[in-house]
């Protein structure tokens, strides 16, 4: 125990040393000019959008004109460009048809392989609550093998088609696994279509037009994603497994009303399935996303999730007649270096057996800071509430604060270290779930390809 002790000690004092060294060359660098830039250019991230329109940064925050008296002299190109490189843009292998029908957009190939190892205080094996997705404690993973075969959609006044297959194995596939698809025995490795879906864009109603898409595809709800290179952690929150559907199969429509407003409208087949209902009957998603200004600085998100196991309960005696899951979101660059998520989650089960309505509150806020041009640094606080444990499996109130690094040496390498603690109101963590805190040191690589 005492050697344990110690371990934790060295730990925790090596990631604030770095920690403190790196803010400490970010403060110097803003320093230097007589002002920080005022605009951001970090990737809001969910699970929809990540690979244009599903599973690929939704969209890109462009740096908003500056004059020469907001602009430091020295400073006025700090962080633009940096921050890792999506796989999407990698482009190691090319495009698989350049210049497809003769469009500029053609057949893009890409993908990349997740894995880690994670410490954790509690003891070796599957861990309780959380964390997720690397949910082994002690143990090495290969989290993600994944391959993208896809066609964008161009946003033009043309009627186009599009496409997306993203297949991955490893571990994240095995607890993923939708109802429907691929059968797997083995905790740590599976395999899954995460997105399989046709697409086309119709130049009709607005000036930008609507996107359709039909087959399983991942959730635009909420910042995080499955996916481990479009997500700030190795960890996850508990809102994105506990309160959102990450991947569905259904039909989507994305009407863009203007330039800063785009309308989400979905009808699914229930809580990660694949090609079958998991209710009984289709459910409904919605989104509202709306951008402050065309500089697409700040993004305010409204989310509703509604029907028949919408999303997962902790169990069958948790299963209610009705889910209604309401998310609220802001995205906001306060400069080229630094964004924040505020997001919540609220969900309410009606007619659940002997409950009656069952209620998940839940609050978190990120921090990414582009420390340097190869080093981010994100922190994450979170606070939740499961009234009756029909999320959880736990009826408690949870916290977690999370820190870490984004390493990325080169487009096709990150290294993703972090420390995260996690805390209940009553024992939920552990063997048995009999501890109510939790502290896991986690690192994984990513190699896009």
């Amino acid at each position: 125990m005492l050697l344990r002790k110690k371990w934790i000690s060295l730990a925790l004092a090596a990631f604030m040393s770095v920690a403190t060294s790196a803010w400490s060359q970010t403060s110097r660098l803003n320093l230097s000019g007589s002002a920080a830039p005022t605009t951001g250019g970090t990737a809001i991230v969910n699970e929809q959008d990540k690979t244009k329109p599903a599973d690929a940064p939704k969209a890109t925050l462009g740096p908003a004109i500056e004059s020469a008296a907001t602009r430091g002299p020295c400073c006025a190109d700090r962080c633009n460009g940096w921050g890792p490189t999506m796989p999407e843009n990698v482009k190691f292998f090319g495009e698989f048809m350049p210049n497809c029908c003769g469009h500029a957009n053609g057949i893009h190939v890409y993908g990349w392989a997740d894995m880690g190892y994670t410490y954790s205080s509690t003891g070796g094996g599957l861990l309780a609550v959380q964390p997720r997705e690397h949910r082994f404690g002690n143990e090495f993973l290969v989290s993600q093998l994944a391959v993208v075969l896809e066609k964008k959609l161009r946003q033009d006044d043309t009627f186009n088609l599009g496409f997306n297959a993203t297949f991955f194995a490893g571990a994240d596939a095995a607890l993923l696994r939708p109802l429907g698809g691929f059968t797997t025995t083995n905790d740590r490795f599976g395999a899954d279509f995460r997105q399989l879906y046709v697409s086309a864009h119709l130049p009709i109603l607005t000036q930008g037009g609507m996107d359709v898409h039909v087959g399983r595809m991942g959730s635009p709800i909420g910042y995080n994603s499955a996916m481990a290179p479009y997500r700030p952690f190795y960890s996850s929150d508990y809102q994105w497994f506990y309160a959102e559907d990450g991947a569905w199969t259904g039909i989507l429509t994305n009407l863009h009303v203007n330039k800063q407003l785009d309308v989400i409208n979905a009808i699914t087949m229930g809580a990660n399935t694949f090609f079958t209902y998991r209710g009984n009957g289709p459910t409904y998603l919605g989104q509202i996303n709306y951008w402050t200004t065309e500089a697409k600085t700040t993004q305010l998100s409204t989310s509703l999730q509604l029907g028949n196991q919408a999303i997962f309960a902790a169990g069958p005696k948790f299963i209610g007649s009705n889910d209604v899951a309401l998310t609220l979101m802001v995205v906001h660059n306060w400069n080229k270096c630094l964004t924040q998520i505020v997001q919540s989650s609220m969900v309410w089960g009606t007619e659940v057996p002997s409950i009656g309505t069952s209620e998940f509150y839940s609050l978190y806020t990120i921090l990414q800071h582009h420390t340097t041009q190869k080093v981010d640094t994100n922190i994450r606080f979170e606070w939740v509430r499961d009234v009756q444990g029909s999320r959880t499996g736990v009826a408690a109130h949870f916290g977690e604060v999370t820190f870490g690094f984004d390493y990325h040496p080169t487009k096709a390498l990150r290294i993703r270290p972090e420390i995260r603690g996690d805390f209940a109101s009553q024992p939920a963590f552990g063997p048995g779930g009999t501890r109510q805190g939790q502290l896991t040191l986690g690192i994984d690589a990513i190699l896009s390809y």
